[in-house]
């Protein structure tokens, strides 16, 4: 690691728990559970081929031991076919291909790998095989599916998206990044880690539609002589997916269990290299982040429609993260939270909620729940306020690059006409949020809402009033919106 790369490096903070991230009670109950399900279901689905298996091995022997060959050949035919079906689904292997992702080498950005390969070294991680960026507002691990993976360990990617990079401190993107290798950290976490990777085979074994699929599809829209055998044999083909399909949805909500859980232990991985407090500082600006981003990309697509397409899609992102500040009337969205000085540990950045959803249906923790995980046992972050883009060489044109590729992916055919000069981009996103409807008085009451939707004609909105009125009708509309209601609704 060079000397800038090391200088770039948040420190790992002071008196880390030996055992913080040792799995809980609730994880190892949790990835028993799934194992056991996922047992009974691979079991069903084994059951099934050997069935079939033995079913097609006396047919034959019987017709090649003395019995009516033909005859035998035919009957094996059915059943067989109905095998091949079955077998084929352990052979599958699920691509996690995305054209809007370009990879990135050590030789590019030698700051960003030696930044990443840290991280997973801390966390005690296998170092991602290759490095991509996208203009998502997230940050992932991700990797082929297959049977194999089960046997053997399949090398782990990981997604950068710029539109996260865009929002973060140094500290922070440390803490997200080190979230992401804390699902395939430790060795006392490898069953769960099995267990997921398992479940996702065999969902994908479930939904995936192959050649099989389309031969009997074709089948059945051949001569009608013919046809009725490619109705019949889907049906059967159907009726295996339906057994399947039902045994594993019984398995699902201990697949979500597990989920939540495995994400509470990722957190304690990620708290054990950044500290309790960059976690949940990151976790607080992705929202605001993520919002500007949505509409970053409408914005964007509406300026594409019009044959003028953003040169830099991250920097609208950040214009319009400054306009909902306003829009909203609050400063702090989106912005690093103030840590308290003494009883950080006590300090929550997230208010609890009024109601959730139920948890059997839930794969993520609430954001309160896991900045209660991360500071149970309060480690304090030393934290970095440097920009994440720190790390990035040529960011600018990174930024282009992965904007133009976002473009492109996102239309039958790659855009022709040149990125318009960012300045008279963001020129126009200030036009767009300087309408009266997002005041800042209303505090986004009108944000990605119409002001006229009640009416059903126009010239319901207009109502003619004497010169007098005029006045006293405007008083009475800016006194919907006096500032004690700010307080009110907090409240």
């Amino acid at each position: 690691m060079t000397t800038e790369a090391r200088e770039l490096f948040p420190p790992r903070p002071e008196g880390v728990p030996a055992d913080l991230t040792a799995p809980t009670a609730a994880y190892r109950r949790h990835t028993w559970l799934a194992f056991l399900g996922l047992l009974g279901f691979v079991g069903l689905y084994v059951g099934l081929t050997g069935y079939l298996g033995w079913i097609v091995y006396r047919l034959l022997y019987d017709a090649f031991t003395g019995g009516n060959a033909v005859l035998g050949v035919v009957l094996a035919i059915l059943p067989t076919f109905f095998l091949v079906f079955l077998v084929r689904g352990l052979f599958v292997v699920k691509h996690l291909e995305d054209p809007t992702r370009v990879q990135v080498t050590e030789d590019e950005q030698p700051e960003l790998f030696a930044f990443v390969n840290r991280i997973a070294d801390e966390a005690g991680a296998p170092r991602p095989h290759k490095l991509y960026l996208s203009a998502r507002v997230n940050a992932a691990v991700f990797y082929d599916l297959s049977f194999l993976n089960l046997l053997f360990p399949t090398r782990k990617n990981l997604e950068l998206g710029l539109g996260l990079v865009q929002n973060l401190g140094l500290d922070e993107l440390k803490a997200v990044i080190a979230h992401e290798f804390g699902h395939f950290a430790q060795r006392t976490m490898a069953v769960g880690r099995w267990v997921y990777v398992a479940q996702q085979i065999a969902g994908h074994i479930i939904v995936h539609r192959g050649w099989v699929d389309r031969l009997l599809q074709g089948l059945s829209y051949t001569d009608l002589r013919i046809a009725w055998i490619g109705w019949i044999l889907r049906l059967i083909v159907w009726s295996i997916r339906a057994v399947l399909d039902t045994a594993f949805r019984l398995i699902v909500l201990a697949h979500r269990a597990l989920t939540r859980e495995m994400e509470l232990q990722a957190d304690l991985v990620a708290v054990s290299v950044s500290g309790s407090d960059s976690l949940i500082h990151a976790l607080h600006r992705l929202g605001p982040a993520d919002d500007a981003w949505d509409q970053a990309v409408r914005f964007s697509n509406t300026e594409i429609d019009k044959k003028r397409p953003p040169e830099d899609l991250f920097a609208v992102q950040e214009r319009i993260l400054e306009h909902l500040r306003r829009v909203l009337d609050d400063e702090g969205f989106g912005a690093v939270p103030p840590r308290p000085k003494l009883g950080g540990e006590a300090h929550r950045v997230f208010e609890e909620a009024l109601a959730q959803p139920p948890r059997m249906w839930s794969t993520h923790p609430p954001n309160r729940e896991r900045e209660d995980n991360a500071k149970r046992r309060y480690v304090p972050s030393p934290l970095d306020p440097r920009p994440a883009w720190s790390l990035f060489r040529d960011a600018a044109v990174v930024r282009r690059s992965v904007s133009r590729r976002f473009y492109d992916a996102g239309g039958p055919e790659p855009i022709r006409e040149a990125a318009v000069p960012i300045e008279e981009t963001l020129a126009r996103v200030d036009e767009d949020y300087r309408r009266p409807s997002l005041d800042r008085r209303y505090r986004g009451a009108y944000l990605n809402r119409t002001i006229v939707g009640f009416a059903p004609k126009v010239a319901n909105l207009y109502t003619k009033v004497d010169d007098h009125d005029a006045a006293a009708i405007l008083r009475g509309i800016d006194g919907l919106y006096p500032e004690p209601l700010k307080d009110d609704l907090e409240r």
